[in-house]
Order: C-alpha cells, then sequence, then structure tokens
C-alpha cells in the first residue's frame, strides 16, 4: 500500500529568512499526524509546500509515492486551509457543481451526504458569502474530502465550529483514517492532539523538534501531558513563567497560575 505523505528533507527559504529547514516525516495509512508548533514556527510554510501553494527550496514532499506537484498527485489531495478562500459570488451548489467539474474524481453522492448530516442542504442555493464562519468551513471540509483522497491535510479543522459540528467533523476525520486515509492535522490545540493523534511533529523555529506518538514523548521527556512536552521543545516554558508575573505586576492579579504554577 502506498504511503500517503512522505516528507523528505524539506526546506523552504524567503531570502534569509527560514520558513522550514530539513523537515522529514511520514503521514502512513490509517495513521492521523498532528503537526504542533508556536506561530511562525513553519507549520503553514510545511503544508504549503505539501500543498504546492510554494514550491521548496530544496527536499520534497511524495504524495502516495507522486511527487506533490504533479496533477496525479494533487487528485490524491484533499486540503482545508486554515482561512476561508471561497468565491463569495457563487452559491453553495454552484461552488459544489464547479469542483466537480475541475476534479472528476468529486463524488456528488458522497458531497450530498455530508452537506445532509452538516445541516447545509437547506443552504446550498444561497450565496457563499451569506453563510456564517462555521457554513464556510463544513462546506470547505466536504469539498476537501469528496473525492475520497489518499491523503487529507487539515489546518485547524475545528476553528470557528460549534460543538455538534466539531464531534461530526473529529468523527469525519476518523472514518476517513480508517479506510487507509492518511490525515495530517496542523492545530494548537494540544489535548486534543494528545487524545486524537496517532503521532505527532513539533516544529519550532523552522525545525522539526520532535516526532513521535504522544505516549513516547511523554515518556521520553518524563512529561504527564503533551502540553508539558511542547512547552518544553519549543522553549516557551522558560519564559512563561516571567511574562506571566510581569502580568501579574501590572494588572494586579493575584491568580495561582500567574504567582508560579507553570515555573
Amino acid at each position: 500500500m502506498d504511503i500517503p505523505l512522505e516528507v523528505r528533507g524539506l526546506t523552504k527559504l524567503y531570502g534569509t529568512r527560514r520558513g522550514i529547514v530539513d523537515a522529514s516525516f511520514d503521514v502512513g495509512p490509517g495513521e492521523i499526524v498532528g503537526l504542533l508548533g508556536p506561530n511562525g514556527c513553519g507549520k503553514s510554510t510545511t503544508l504549503h509546500c505539501i500543498t504546492d501553494y510554494h514550491s521548496p527550496t530544496s527536499g520534497e514532499a511524495l504524495i502516495a509515492g507522486i511527487p506533490h506537484h504533479r496533477p496525479s498527485a494533487k487528485d490524491r489531495l484533499g486540503f482545508l486551509p486554515d482561512d476561508l478562500p471561497l468565491p463569495e459570488s457563487l452559491s453553495g451548489r454552484e461552488l459544489l457543481m464547479l469542483h466537480a467539474h475541475l476534479r472528476p474524481s468529486l463524488q456528488l453522492d458522497t458531497g450530498y451526504e455530508v452537506l445532509e448530516v452538516f445541516d447545509l442542504m437547506d443552504h446550498l442555493d444561497r450565496y457563499v458569502g451569506d453563510y456564517s464562519h462555521g457554513m464556510k468551513r463544513k462546506l470547505q471540509l466536504v469539498l476537501a474530502l469528496a473525492h475520497r483522497p489518499t491523503l487529507l491535510v487539515l489546518d485547524e479543522p475545528l476553528r470557528g465550529l460549534d460543538p455538534e459540528a466539531a464531534i461530526l467533523t473529529n468523527t469525519v476525520i476518523s472514518s476517513f483514517a480508517g479506510s487507509d486515509c492518511g490525515v495530517l492535522i496542523a492545530t494548537h490545540d494540544l489535548a486534543a492532539a494528545e487524545t486524537t493523534c496517532d503521532s505527532v511533529v513539533i516544529v519550532n523555529q523552522g525545525g522539526v523538534v520532535a516526532r513521535g506518538a504522544p505516549a513516547d514523548l511523554k515518556r521520553e521527556h518524563d512529561a504527564a501531558s503533551l502540553e508539558e512536552v511542547f512547552l518544553t521543545l519549543t522553549g516557551i516554558r522558560s519564559g512563561l513563567s516571567a511574562k506571566l508575573r510581569r502580568l501579574a505586576l501590572t494588572l494586579d492579579i493575584n491568580h495561582p497560575l500567574v504567582l508560579g504554577g507553570t515555573s
């Protein structure tokens, strides 16, 4: 069986600024992998290189063994970006039909079934510009998965969703992984990553600083949670206590978290 994603020595430089340097990791069939890191660490750059929004400076990403920039690789990829780049002058139905025209492998029956579950069918003939944030997010997810990709790449998939939609989205993600699709999720939700991801890749300052199953990383770093591992490996822990104490002095906060709970 093809490996959904192989990242090998991926590097992207913006002049002298590092986007990501020498990143290497895999997403196996049926595996959910979390891509974790602080803002500006290289997560989005990594996703954009994998999905061919940016061309890497060096290295490569293979989707089902195919270089990421080839059309046959893109047809095996489903991507949910963090922002909402949707044509707001089209209706939901028109957008779905446009995607079906551009991507013949898109399965309209699958799309309509998921739209029905997400309570979007009654809104398909409204302009996308009139959709709420959550409705746009759910439509994006349907467009990303209705062609049954080999690799599903999701950037903060639960952002802006209400609890019911978040549960349904997590169920969809688990279902796709159960059918041997590989799933790569970029997220800041460390608690969710610890419970839902088979493994995580932690990125900091443009490089991969750790890879492995959450339980293995906790054991390796003698930590009680993935959050503790993250705070240590990204260097956030060392400066967080000082920042909280400064807030305590500035805002006259009297709270255990500020008074030393993170030191």
